[in-house]
């Protein structure tokens, strides 16, 4: 009897921890070790609760200019489609694709453009490339290859610090088969012939851009590329920019009518930890393999060439925000609203856009680089006469800095709680925009959720106007160096405005 006794008091003990264990979940969780990196609001992994917050996309600004324009005999089909951004040493750097006839592979080409300002671009005399029979223009790849993403390798061989994902087009002279190949460059201006696939395997299309950058945050390369069934959105990562395994399906679209992810447009945000965005193009497909609208109208009539085509979509693309904090796994934003929409009717973006990768930071903004038609689809492959019109622009938008998604509290107000964080740096950051009337108060608490001495709500100085660098203060002060190393949560009680993110800076000596 008493052994029986003994064996259930051991069993009901057992018991308890088990639950208190299962019971404590979150909380017995380590905390996130954030070190000074800044983080952005869409992050939801540092979040516990969020209480009346609404996560909101926002727009950028489209600045209406025509920075780059189809001018020269080898851009005579198109200009654009496909760029690659790159800002160094305060000068912008752009690599863009281009064709001087209809859609055949040896007629795609690379080109460069450089700015000091990012507005007024040049199209230099490279003399690297000849193009009918001479060398006085700015290509810096010849025809029969498509661009993908120009980086800079941290971990290049002398001579290869630039490289480039490009996927190469058959001609009489090459492989029959379209393949990406990695190329390099001491400059990024003269580079490598192309050597070997460095997909090997996977089913994937070739004819839109293809991506690949190093990743600092996961200590790899990351390669994204078009795959089937239509066109979504693939991803592989290696250890080996050369050599990458078949890509997994990580994009997949979801709208009503025949729409496509053109291409990924991912660029990681180099500003914030475990950031990145991507400006995907959507294109709302004329075919009608998939059936009829779902709103029950009737199907649109096109003409492709001479021959009238039925359709399901106006055969147009925009392009739509969609974010992440691992690379894999993506979030599409704005319930469906574009990032960039269309512009108007006979406007030079009103038909067709698709975005640059890359961005630069230019004080307290990003500037984005995308590609504008005032054509369709449709019309940019056949429908117009491509020697008789030049097409395509590069234009600018701008967006306030991390300014992609804010955590907005209305009227009413908002709470936002994190977990746990580690920090190393001195003081508090917030970007927030509390306009005339909106104001935040934050609060540290200990990992237990009880305020920290000197550190409560009412002792904070409450935040107003709108910054982008925001130091948060207790009675004046902003010396957080005492807490540093400690497990801390906070507390962001919000009313009227819109948190984009936060950091814990050190000061600089």
């Amino acid at each position: 009897m008493r052994i029986t006794t003994a064996v259930t008091q051991l069993l009901l003990i057992v018991m308890l921890m088990l639950a208190t264990q299962l019971a404590a979940g979150d909380d017995a969780a380590p905390p996130i070790n954030i070190g000074t990196a800044k983080r952005l609001t869409w992050d939801r992994s540092l979040l516990d609760k969020a209480e009346g917050i609404r996560f909101e996309m926002h727009q950028p600004r489209r600045t209406g200019e025509r920075n780059l324009v189809a001018d020269k005999p080898w851009e005579s089909w198109q200009l654009g489609g496909m760029s690659s951004l790159l800002h160094e040493n305060g000068k912008f750097r752009l690599w863009y694709g281009v064709s001087h006839g209809i859609r055949h592979g040896e007629e795609y080409a690379v080109a460069y453009a450089e700015s000091d300002d990012g507005i007024r671009w040049t199209k230099p005399e490279l003399g690297l490339v000849e193009y009918a029979g001479s060398k006085k223009n700015n290509l810096v790849i010849a025809y029969s290859s498509v661009i993908g993403q120009v980086f800079v390798d941290p971990h290049a061989k002398a001579g290869e610090k630039y490289k480039m994902l490009a996927a190469i087009f058959p001609t009489k002279d090459t492989d029959p088969k379209r393949y990406l190949t990695l190329l390099s460059s001491p400059d990024g201006l003269t580079w490598s012939r192309p050597t070997q696939n460095v997909v090997r395997e996977g089913d994937f299309a070739l004819d839109t851009q293809s991506q690949a950058f190093w990743d600092r945050d996961r200590k790899s390369y990351v390669l994204y590329t078009r795959m089937g069934p239509w066109r979504q959105v693939g991803r592989s990562e290696s250890a080996d920019p050369f050599a990458f395994p078949a890509p997994q399906n990580v994009m997949r679209p979801d709208d009503p009518v025949k729409a496509d992810y053109y291409q990924a447009g991912v660029t990681k945000y180099e500003e914030a930890a475990n950031a990145y965005f991507g400006l995907v193009p959507i294109f709302f497909h004329p075919g009608d393999e998939r059936g009829n609208p779902a709103d029950g109208n009737p199907p649109l009539t096109f003409t492709y060439g001479k021959n009238p085509i039925t359709a399901v979509a106006p055969d147009t693309l925009d392009i739509h925000l969609f974010t992440s904090n691992d690379s894999i796994h993506w979030q599409r934003r704005g319930d469906h609203v574009p990032f960039l929409g269309l512009g108007l009717n006979g406007q030079f973006d009103s038909r067709s856009l698709y975005p640059g990768v890359g961005y630069a930071v230019v004080g307290p903004e990003i500037w984005l680089y995308y590609s504008a038609y005032d054509c369709t689809h449709i019309e940019s492959l056949d429908g117009k006469d491509p020697f008789s019109k030049y097409l395509g622009t590069i234009t600018r938008a701008t967006l306030r800095l991390d300014g992609f998604v804010s955590a907005t509290a209305g009227h009413s107000g908002a709470e936002l709680l994190t977990k746990p964080v580690i920090f190393s740096g001195d003081r508090l950051e917030l970007n927030v925009d509390c306009s005339a009337g909106g104001h935040v108060n934050v609060e540290l608490q200990t990992a237990e959720g009880q305020p920290l001495p000197g550190y409560s709500l009412a002792e904070c100085d409450r935040v107003y106007h709108n910054n982008i660098r925001k130091v948060v203060t207790w009675k004046g002060q902003s010396n957080l160096s005492e807490l540093a190393g400690k497990p801390v949560r906070m507390r962001l009680v919000m009313r009227d405005c819109k948190l984009y993110a936060l950091q814990f800076p050190a000061t600089s000596p």
